[in-house]
């Protein structure tokens, strides 16, 4: 080949029990169009990801516009002038689209976060969707998903370009927007690798093709060379004689009467469907469709009535729908669809527990049978049972998720994509299981962005514009062509019918993006605070004092340093316990060296002990997370136990005054404020705009945000959370400084009851658990409400018990409002 483009020589990798690839060989030239294609689980993806630096070959060589890449790392290998847009979008999902693509594009060609906007703005130009940069990247739909996916690639100004089935979710237009940007990328020189089911698709664009199976190479081909006949049968390895069943005969009676639903952009759709019909839903993305299948499964709010038969069914979530007789294969399978950690035996299993189960309890024996039974009867490909989902191929995938639909025994069969990003082989198994399915009396609604797809599945298909039904196409009238003009012409000219065409990634009001952002949990601390404030005032004026607001903040400074440390760890996804334990152990040490009588000398060896033994935790507690893969909880319990057990064998009792000189500076105060706590606010305002501003805090929240796709993205996921871990510790030996002033001797059960107030604090200022979004602004003031807590309850006259209960309540009131709105968000 040339020197510009793409090589992989040899490529050989193996995964547990499975060779995934065999000695693969495969070029893409610059400025030519290849498309690799092949049935799921080929090694298509397997092998761009090597290519891309996200896996490493066993065997082989990788060579990237003339150079070899040695490093496995996706970052080497995206400054190397190669970009990827992977098949499952690498988004994050608690970053902001702009966010997501800064890190989408190498070091040298990111932005001043300051500037990322307006930079994203241009970035996503070229797919031509409205889409706001400061969007929740979690908020978006799959096609826009896809797209920020795309643009991100695009804004690398690569030299090689792989694309894995970017079409997938995208209606006629966006596709021809994207194939226009391809073939220009092309002439430009750029060495395009294009994976796609579609076969349309790749004939129209591909100047080469290449067909994987099973792992290995089955030939290359110019394009003209081959027909699509040819290659439908190498990429199944058997001859499909009809990819689509015939149509229904007779469609019978109605079954499902729809009358005026409404769900966002989506208004007033009224419909019947028979019982022995599949219906399609048409329209460009955003438009309505995609509302109407996930309204009618229960997945988003509507309005409107349905019914099943007779009976009206709740659509207030996906459960009541089930119970109403319909159920819904969702789009986004590996979102909604499954439980890829879990087994293909429970994925199944799960849908009917009734007949594998007696009394509550599941009979192992009873399920294994039935399980192995659907496997086969669903034609799952899967070397045990036993097998996680996840390593499944995603034809394989989506037929569980179909498998598990039917075994909900539905009376409505709703399915959203029910072939994106499957193979030709496959998609003819799924077409004719519906097919079976509607055939059996149980009416199938599809929802497809591929109409080629609805035109040779469907009995009929709905046109959708502007949020309503504007075309219906029955029999001869039912083809690609008059799909796909009715979904760009019908409804032309009229208003749309919300004002966000799309849903979330429209641009929403500042006043809706700033409840459902980082910072909303802040405001609602700073109200509960001044309520909280006035009533312990309208108790006693003392409340307000120079003297009880310098003692309050006094004792929340040490507070203020350790939750930022938790705040920190939390970011990556991770959790300390054992802050409060550690800030003890080291007040217990200073207590045998800053102490009175003794000179600077003894005091700095002290200081230094200190910040030596945090650093030695925090190095411990990554360590054991990072490498030996101990979950947080369970690491940073064992250093909990080892340094309360540290504690209590240097001190078994309080002891050892500490050197007044060094109790009078850590508790200098400014009037009635201590300096401790200006430098803690300061520290987490900085820390704050550092999160937002700065790369490092691209790296924290990202890591934590979606450590698969954060690895994509070039992040280095385990040395973000070892480096976490050290700073936890860090900060929390500043905390212990403070700490020690306060009780001015080394008491080994000091810093207990820490642990929980730092997690409480930071759960209360916003932050999530599973990592990814948090703001440092709301851990001050969540700090601040604990400590006006605990105050108040004293000038309120109630025991100490109510500290608890009020912190208890609150807390979980706080979790409860935060997640009702990520919740809603999403849906």
């Amino acid at each position: 080949m040339s020197t510009g483009g793409l090589a992989l020589t040899g490529v050989t990798k193996r995964f547990p029990g499975v060779t995934a690839l065999d000695s693969v060989s495969f070029t893409a030239k610059a400025g030519e169009i290849h498309a690799l294609i092949g049935g799921n689980g080929a090694g298509k993806s397997t092998l761009m990801a090597i290519a891309s630096g996200a896996l490493v070959a066993d065997e082989g060589t990788l060579t990237v516009d003339g150079a070899a890449i040695v490093s496995g790392s996706p970052l080497a290998v995206r400054e190397q002038g190669l970009a990827i847009a992977y098949q499952h979008p690498a988004i994050l999902p608690d970053l902001t689209v702009a966010e997501n693509l800064v890190l989408a594009v190498p070091p040298a060609l990111r932005p001043d976060l300051a500037a990322a906007h307006s930079w994203a703005e241009r970035a996503l130009a070229p797919m031509g969707m409205t889409i706001d940069p400061a969007a929740p990247a979690g908020s978006l739909g799959l096609a826009e998903k896809q797209a920020v996916e795309i643009c991100g690639a695009l804004a690398a100004n690569p030299r090689v370009l792989i694309l894995d089935e970017p079409t997938e979710p995208f209606a006629a237009t966006e596709t021809e927007t994207l194939f226009g940007l391809i073939r220009s990328l092309a002439e430009s020189g750029v060495a395009v690798v294009y994976i796609s089911h579609r076969l349309p698709d790749v004939f129209a664009l591909a100047d080469r093709m290449t067909v994987l199976r099973d792992g290995r190479t089955r030939g290359e081909f110019a394009a003209g060379e081959v027909t699509e006949r040819e290659i439908v049968t190498l990429i199944a390895g058997r001859t499909i004689d009809a990819l689509f069943p015939p149509r229904a005969a007779d469609i019978g009676d109605v079954a499902l009467d729809i009358d005026g639903l409404s769900a966002g952009p989506l208004t007033g759709a009224t419909t019947r469907v028979h019982r022995r019909e599949i219906l399609g839903l048409a329209g460009v993305e955003g438009n309505g469709q995609r509302e109407f299948i996930r309204a009618l499964g229960g997945a988003i709010p509507a309005g409107g009535s349905v019914r099943v038969g007779e009976v009206v069914v709740d659509l207030s979530d996906p459960r009541t729908a089930r119970a109403g007789g319909i159920v819904l294969m969702p789009q986004e399978r590996h979102i909604e669809g499954i439980a890829p950690a879990l087994s293909v035996r429970e994925n199944l299993s799960v849908a009917a527990l009734g007949r594998v189960s007696r009394a509550g309890m599941v009979s192992a024996a009873a399920e294994r049978e039935f399980a192995g039974a659907q496997v086969g009867t669903f034609g799952v490909k899967t070397a045990t049972i036993e097998t996680p989902l996840e390593h499944l191929s995603g034809g394989n995938q989506q037929k569980v998720v179909l498998g598990r639909s039917l075994l909900s025994e539905p009376r409505v069969l709703l399915c959203d994509e029910p072939t994106q990003g499957i193979d030709v082989g496959n998609r003819s198994d799924i077409y004719h299981r519906l097919r079976e399915t509607a055939d059996n009396g149980i009416p199938v609604v599809v929802s497809s962005s591929d109409n080629v797809e609805l035109a040779g599945l469907c009995d009929r298909v709905l046109v959708f514009s502007h949020g309503r039904i504007v075309e219906e196409l029955t029999g001869d009238a039912l083809t690609e062509h008059t799909i796909t003009e009715a979904s760009l012409t019908a409804g032309r000219g009229e208003a749309p019918a919300s004002p966000a065409a799309v849903a979330g990634g429209g641009r929403g009001s500042a006043f809706r993006r700033f409840i459902v952002g980082q910072q909303a949990p802040s405001l609602v601390l700073v109200l509960a605070a001044v309520v909280l404030a006035t009533v312990s005032y309208s108790h006693s004026e003392r409340f307000l004092s120079a003297f009880n607001i310098g003692s309050m903040l006094a004792l929340l400074a040490p507070i203020l340093f350790l939750a930022a440390g938790q705040l920190v760890v939390m970011l990556t996804g991770g959790i300390d316990l054992s802050v409060g334990p550690l800030a003890g152990t080291l007040v217990v040490v200073a207590s045998f060296f800053v102490v009175e009588g003794y000179g600077w000398g003894w005091w700095v060896l002290g200081f230094v002990l200190m910040a030596a033994l945090a650093l030695v935790v925090g190095l411990l507690n990554g360590s054991m997370i990072r490498f030996a893969r101990v979950s947080p909880v369970v690491a940073t319990l064992i250093t909990y136990t080892a340094l309360q057990g540290l504690s209590l064998v240097l001190r078994d009792a309080p002891g050892g005054i500490i050197a007044l000189d060094v109790v009078d500076v850590l508790n200098t105060r400014i009037g009635p404020i201590p300096v401790a706590v200006l430098v803690g606010a300061a520290l987490l305002a900085g820390l704050e705009y550092l999160s937002r501003r700065s790369s490092l805090g691209l790296r924290l929240r990202g890591a934590g945000s979606n450590d698969s796709a954060a690895h994509y993205r070039g992040i280095p996921v385990g040395r973000v959370q070892l480096l976490a871990y050290i700073a936890s510790s860090v900060l929390t030996a500043v905390g212990a400084l403070l700490l020690m002033s306060q009780i001015g001797v080394g008491d080994p059960t000091a810093g207990l009851t820490y642990t929980l107030t730092s997690i409480t604090a930071v759960v209360l200022g916003g932050a999530s658990i599973f990592g990814g979004r948090g703001s440092f602004i709301g851990v001050l003031f969540g700090v601040l409400f604990l400590q006006l807590i605990e105050n108040s309850t004293i000038f309120l006259g109630l025991s100490q018990a109510w500290q608890y209960l009020f912190v208890g309540v609150i807390a979980l009131a706080a979790t409860a409002l935060y997640a009702q709105v990520q919740r809603r968000t999403a849906r």
